[in-house]
C-alpha cells in the first residue's frame, strides 16, 4: 500500500462553543480529559496516515505547543486568515505535503471510534477515486452537510441547505495518490471563480460538476460526535463516559 498523509484543519475558533473558545482555539476544547486535536491526531494515527500536518489558526501558539508534545512528528502551520473560508486551511495544509501524495482530509471536531478508522484504512488500501465519507442513520438538522446522490452512490451536489437530499457527511475526504491532480484543479478552479471564502466540501461539488462524481463511503451504525456548542460537548462526555464510543487517549495506543 502506497502511503498517505492527513491534513487536519483546525484554525478556527469556533464561536458558537461561547465562552469556552474565549482564550483557546475550538481544537483544544477538552472532551473526556483530552483536546479535541488529541482525538483526531489519534484516530488519524489508527488510520495509518504519515505524515500528518496540522493547520492551525486562532490561539496558535497554544495548539503548536500541544500537539509539538503529543505528536512530535506532525507538521505544523498557521492559517493567518482563518476568518475566512477552510479553504485556506487545506492549502496551508496541502503546502506541507508532497505534489503527488494521497491524504486524509479531516475536521478537528469529530470524534470516531475505531471502527470508523479501519474503514479508512480500507479504503485507503482499495479506492482508486476520491472518497467522501458519508451515514444514512443520522436525523440531520439546519447546520449539518447534506448529500445527494446519484443511483451509483456518487455524489451529486451537497450543502447545508439542500431541500432534498440521501445521505450526510460526516467530515471526512479522502483523496488517493492517483487523483490528487484532478482534486488539486478542482481547488484552483473553485479558487479562480469564487476566490478563497470557500468551505473544502465545495471542492466536491466543483469535481462533480465537471462530470467526475466522487464516490461514498457509508460509516453509518458507528457512533461518532460532532462537537460545535456546549451541549454537543456535554453529549460526548456522557457517550465516552459511559463507553458508547471508544476514547481516545494517546498516539498509538489501543
Amino acid at each position: 500500500m502506497s502511503g498517505f498523509g492527513l491534513i487536519l484543519m483546525a484554525a478556527g475558533r469556533g464561536s458558537r462553543l461561547g465562552d469556552l473558545t474565549e482564550d483557546t482555539s475550538k481544537a483544544m476544547i477538552t472532551v473526556a480529559g483530552n483536546p479535541l486535536v488529541g482525538h483526531s491526531l489519534s484516530f488519524a494515527d489508527w488510520c495509518g496516515t504519515v505524515p500528518r500536518v496540522v493547520v492551525g489558526g486562532y490561539c496558535y501558539e497554544e495548539l503548536a505547543s500541544y500537539v509539538s508534545t503529543f505528536d512530535p512528528a506532525a507538521m505544523l502551520v498557521e492559517n493567518t486568515e482563518l476568518h475566512r473560508g477552510n479553504l485556506l486551511s487545506l492549502v496551508a495544509g496541502q503546502s506541507q505535503l508532497a505534489s503527488d501524495a494521497g491524504f486524509l482530509l479531516m475536521n478537528v471536531d469529530h470524534i470516531y471510534p475505531r471502527g470508523v478508522a479501519n474503514s479508512v484504512y480500507k479504503i485507503s488500501e482499495e479506492a482508486d477515486d476520491i472518497v467522501a465519507f458519508c451515514d444514512f442513520d443520522r436525523k440531520l438538522t439546519a447546520d449539518d452537510m447534506k448529500v445527494q446522490l446519484d443511483a451509483d452512490q456518487r455524489v451529486i451536489t451537497m450543502s447545508k441547505t439542500l431541500d432534498k437530499w440521501d445521505a450526510g457527511y460526516v467530515g471526512m475526504t479522502f483523496v488517493p495518490a492517483a487523483c490528487r491532480a484532478r482534486y488539486d484543479e478542482a481547488v484552483a478552479g473553485l479558487r479562480a471563480e469564487l476566490g478563497d471564502d470557500c468551505a473544502v466540501e465545495q471542492v466536491l461539488v466543483r469535481l462533480s460538476e465537471g462530470g467526475s462524481r466522487p464516490s461514498i463511503v457509508d460509516i453509518s451504525g458507528h457512533g461518532w460526535y460532532e462537537i460545535d456548542d456546549p451541549s454537543e460537548r456535554a453529549m460526548a462526555e456522557r457517550a465516552l463516559a459511559s463507553s458508547e464510543v471508544q476514547t481516545i487517549v494517546g498516539l498509538g495506543e489501543g
